[in-house]
């Protein structure tokens, strides 16, 4: 059993980026929490859309957080819709730095980075502090950038509502994935079935240790995981009448 997101399971199946080759093996058994791509820049910097940033071309100095995360993939996938690679920000001028969240807060309070890409609970907890730190804005992912990420990669709209974050007192359109719990097709239907019930028949205790999970709904728990359910999750989400 391990943990993924639904846009890497569904690529994983088809055998697209950032895998090689095909893994049809793979079953989803349940959404845990939906994973919000929030792209923060300094407030300060002349552009308010990714459509102003390309055209601009403007130095920005960007931390993607570190390859071989989803934040980083995301942010890949972004400047590739552009028609631009990450590198390539360098040659506007800008900068790139690989790190993790928690240096990625001490070089946005440095002003050693003023663009940030993160994939997340919304709120997370680094964005917070970078809200707190100097004054900044989301960049909306909308149109056809937006369409582009749900057709082709699974993503789902998403919305970073006003008061979230110091600054923010407008809803933001943005889009993410659901983080998923998956194992491979040849795990038994009994294991699988007593793993679910376990997770969700303990979720009020689980809300409570981590509160990004008071978003989960029963009814939606199993949809659109990017991989098949696995028939043991099926049989309780069935039994419970989640799936009629």
């Amino acid at each position: 059993i391990g943990f993924s997101y639904s846009s890497y399971l569904a690529a994983a199946n088809v055998g697209m980026d950032p895998y090689t080759e095909k893994m049809t093996n793979l079953r989803g058994i349940m959404k845990i929490l939906p994973m919000y791509i929030q792209v923060l820049v300094d407030k300060d910097l002349p552009f308010d859309t990714f459509d102003e940033l390309f055209e601009q071309e403007y130095p920005v100095k960007l931390c993607p957080l570190k390859p071989g995360v989803g934040d980083f993939w995301a942010a890949q996938k972004i400047f590739e819709f552009y028609g631009y690679k990450l590198e390539d920000v360098k040659k506007w001028g800008g900068s790139l730095q690989f790190v993790g969240s928690s240096e990625a807060v001490n070089l946005w309070r440095d002003r050693h980075i003023d663009m940030y890409n993160r994939q997340g609970a919304c709120p997370t907890s680094d964005v917070y502090e970078m809200m707190v730190a100097r004054p900044a804005k989301i960049l909306p992912i909308s149109g056809d950038l937006k369409k582009s990420l749900i057709d082709a990669f699974g993503m789902s709209p998403m919305i970073v509502p006003a008061g979230t974050y110091p600054g923010i007192d407008k809803d933001v359109e943005t889009v993410g994935m659901s983080a998923v719990l998956f194992c491979r097709d040849d795990l038994s239907e009994e294991v699988v079935y007593n793993f679910t019930k376990v997770i969700l028949e303990n979720i009020e205790y689980l809300k409570g240790v981590y509160a990004a999970l008071g978003e989960l709904d029963m009814n939606e728990a199993w949809q659109n995981l990017g991989a098949p359910l696995h028939p043991g999750a099926e049989r309780y989400f069935k039994e419970k009448g989640y799936i009629k």
